[in-house]
């Protein structure tokens, strides 16, 4: 089949157009954008990827995605029951399957029919192995064009712990800071200190601002969220002193 049957039915659409200033909009998305976002995040190329969460690896391929509701109620400006709802839709309508990696709590989303949306799109003369998109654009070239790039397709490709606003915490960077000592409840305290400080629209870095902030706490230092509160220090007896002082003030 030739290029021009191939392409029938089809609006080619770069992929640039999703790092378009009217596409990363703040906003709350339709359903029908909901659904181009899952099917423009979706692994394009054939080679199966793999993620290591806790002690297991998570492996997904082409037409597949690895998201948790939390971060796409974030994504899209909604609510964890909104999303919940209607990844089940889709589901019900047999437009995705959705199936929990062996041994975790993390969710892979399979669009189905997905070559149908993403085709692969032959070109007489082309080496093989080469394959577009429905874009036109070679993936490989497309891959290794800049490193900026390569950073991007990278970063498609782990799963992100936690995000808001323009923040983002994947979940290499959180092992990273339960690494240097931190528990998952400090981390998820500090995360939710960032997230209603006032001022987070100045951070770049989630990753960095958590670390900065967590040691900050740790020699007993306020974060700018808790400036000027009473910060709880480690050992039973402060504990029960500043839960005592806590009581005084409040009484």
């Amino acid at each position: 089949m030739d290029v021009k049957n191939q392409l029938n039915n089809f609006i080619p659409i770069n992929r640039k157009l999703f790092k378009h200033e009217f596409w990363e909009e703040k906003r709350a998305y339709s359903r029908f954008e909901a659904w181009l976002d899952l099917v423009a995040t979706a692994r394009f190329t054939d080679t199966e990827t793999h993620m290591l969460v806790g002690n297991k690896l998570v492996a997904w391929g082409r037409g597949e995605l690895v998201a948790s509701l939390r971060y796409l109620a974030t994504r899209w400006g909604w609510g964890k029951n909104k999303v919940s709802n209607y990844i089940k839709l889709l589901s019900d309508e047999q437009m995705i399957k959705t199936r929990t990696a062996d041994g975790t709590v993390q969710t892979v989303i399979t669009i189905c029919n997905y070559d149908i949306y993403n085709a692969k799109i032959s070109t007489p003369g082309q080496p093989p192995g080469q394959l577009r998109d429905s874009s036109g654009t070679v993936t490989g070239q497309q891959r290794d064009k800049t490193n900026k790039e390569n950073k991007e397709e990278k970063s498609k490709e782990r799963n992100i712990y936690r995000g808001f606003a323009h923040l983002v915490l994947f979940d290499d960077e959180f092992f990273k800071l339960t690494a240097a000592g931190f528990n998952k409840t400090q981390v998820d305290e500090i995360l939710d200190d960032i997230e209603n400080f006032k001022n987070n629209k100045k951070y770049t870095s989630l990753y960095l601002t958590a670390k900065k902030w967590l040691q900050k706490t740790s020699i007993g230092d306020a974060s700018p969220a808790t400036a000027g509160a009473t910060m709880p220090q480690k050992g039973r007896v402060v504990q029960i002193a500043n839960a005592f002082q806590l009581a005084l003030k409040h009484g």
